[in-house]
């Protein structure tokens, strides 16, 4: 299963449409066998991850499954 990490959560993506403009938030889509094992991840790197190429590094604050 797909996993999108983003760094604003989902009330901030509602509330704050314009919040940074045209700018792109940092996320990560990355495999895991379960949501469980996506959140247990996240945990282990005290709740940031990296981007692939290791440019930039955020704190996890949401974390939904994509087809």
């Amino acid at each position: 299963m797909k996993f999108e990490f983003k760094s604003l959560s989902v009330y901030e993506e509602e509330r704050m449409p314009n919040y940074v403009a045209n700018g792109r938030l940092p996320y990560v889509i990355a495999d895991f066998d379960s949501m469980d094992a996506a959140i247990e991840y996240v945990a282990a790197h005290k709740g940031f991850l990296t981007t692939a190429d290791g440019s930039r590094a955020f704190e996890v604050r949401n974390i939904q499954r994509v087809d």
